[in-house]
């Protein structure tokens, strides 16, 4: 195993004062940050339990207990072995970030800022399976546009599509989606092993965001504003990610990442109330002291995937690391779907169900990973504090009342992605011919809604 012995990380920043006023500024900066995998750089903590210093067979066909090899009965061999590999030449993940930003007074009380970030992630970590069947080529599929695999056609003997026999890679494809094999590991291009999960460091991504802050000072009260504007797209969001189709091929599921929220606004206040300021001590300390502050924000969901459920494993590949496949899109997702309450489901249906279709078999579907967004959040948090003066204003208690989510908003926290059923409008349970699950495409958590607070608090 090779490693890396120099990893330079620069740091460059300037300032800028253009005018010589002391109101403006501008600044800059350029930043490389290394990062530390999983335990070591190695990643070989994760070899632990793994063949050869463990082993977890899979036995198929067994007649009788007296069968099952053990180390004092009878013997056979110990296939498929799942796996856990690591690269043979190690690289530390690392961040290149940058920053132009100019910044200037508006008066003597109101300065604004307005930046440009970016930043670009290389060798980061993921993990995928370097024991998965090979995918179809399309010049070999014989399936139609459109067509996808149904249950005749997986009980057809021999296994024919449009009355055409099926052979070659494309019958071993097309009997490992329909279920019909016991295992699919006989068909794995290293013969003997099951699922390698390899752990490696070539996922990558990029940030580009456009930062806009304000801040005021007016009297006893001051505001500040903050708005982001920015796009996260990766192959990988993290070493766990299994939203990948195809683990020989990262790139096609490159997007946005798990966590992209375009839009990120953010406003804080905090206000000393001047409420018997000037009175006598005992009037002030009794009566006044009051202070109110709170923060109001607004950001946009995170995308999520569209998995088929339908024949999940559509292209046949047995990836036992990622995601199986994706629905075709075959109309218009954000169109008004022609069924919105169902009996039993009280969150909303966010997107249009029937724009959804089975994939063309053989195939890993059109619709992509992360092609749909969850909503977007407000959020209002406020307090109200009353400070108590004790012992000659030596010490203080503070009265706290908080309030989290005072509007109560609902803040969806998850979503049924998975169609387990084509059929009628509505891809439901409700239409005709469609059994399955009818929650498709409606969230199903929250988090929590208003929470008030109360608390004493000493301060010496």
């Amino acid at each position: 195993m090779k490693g890396h012995l120099f990893n330079p990380s620069p740091r460059i920043g300037f300032a800028w004062d253009p005018f010589g006023h002391g109101t403006t500024a501008i600044r800059g900066g350029y930043a490389i940050f290394y990062d530390h995998t999983n335990g070591n750089e190695a990643n070989s903590e994760s070899l632990e339990g793994t063949p050869p210093f463990a082993l977890t067979p899979t036995v198929f066909n067994i007649n009788g207990y007296t069968s099952i090899p053990s180390a004092s009965g009878p013997q056979a061999l110990l296939f498929p072995l799942a796996l856990t590999a690591i690269e043979p030449q190690i690289f530390w993940p690392y961040m290149q970030q940058w920053n132009l930003d100019i910044q200037h007074n508006i008066g003597s009380n109101t300065v604004l800022s307005v930046a440009y970030v970016g930043s670009k992630g290389t060798h980061l970590t993921d993990q995928r399976d370097l024991n998965q069947i090979f995918p179809l080529p399309a010049s070999q599929d014989p399936f139609a546009p459109g067509q996808p695999i149904t249950s005749d056609i997986c009980g057809s003997s021999p296994l024919a599509v449009n009355g055409t026999p099926v052979t070659g890679q494309a019958a071993v494809n097309l009997n490992v989606a329909c279920g019909n094999v016991t295992t699919p590991d006989p068909y794995r291009p290293i013969t003997g092993y099951g699922n390698i999960t390899f752990l490696e460091t070539q996922a990558n991504s990029t940030y580009n965001a456009l930062q806009i802050y304000l801040r005021r000072t007016v009297g006893r009260a001051q505001f500040s504003l903050a708005y982001t504007y920015g796009h996260s797209i990766d192959n990988s969001s993290d070493r766990y990610d299994g939203t990948f189709i195809d683990s020989y091929n990262l790139e096609r599921t490159r997007a946005s990442s798990n966590f992209d929220e375009r839009h990120i606004l953010a406003g804080s206040y905090v206000y000393d109330l001047p409420f018997f300021q000037h009175a006598s001590p005992v009037l002030r300390g009794t009566l006044g002291g009051w202070e109110l502050s709170g923060i109001v924000s607004f950001h946009t969901g995170t995308p999520f995937s569209v998995t088929n459920g339908v024949f999940g494993d559509n292209a046949g590949v047995a990836n036992g690391v990622g995601t199986g496949s994706y629905p075709d899109i075959c109309g218009n997702i954000n169109q008004a779907p022609g069924q919105t309450n169902i009996a039993g489901i009280f969150a909303p249906l966010l997107y249009n169900p029937s724009a959804f279709c089975a994939p063309r078999g053989l195939t890993f579907g059109d619709a992509g990973r992360n092609i749909l967004y969850m909503p977007s959040q407000w959020d209002w948090d406020t307090g109200l504090f009353k400070n108590i003066p004790l012992h000659g204003e030596k010490a203080s208690l503070q009265f706290r009342a908080e309030a989290f989510n005072i509007l109560n908003d609902v803040r969806w926290t998850s979503i049924n992605s998975g169609i387990s059923c084509y059929g009628g409008s509505n891809n439901s349970a409700g239409d005709p011919g469609c059994v399955g699950s009818n929650s498709f495409l409606h969230p199903g958590a929250a988090g929590l809604g208003r929470i008030f607070q109360f608390g004493l608090k000493l301060i010496f």
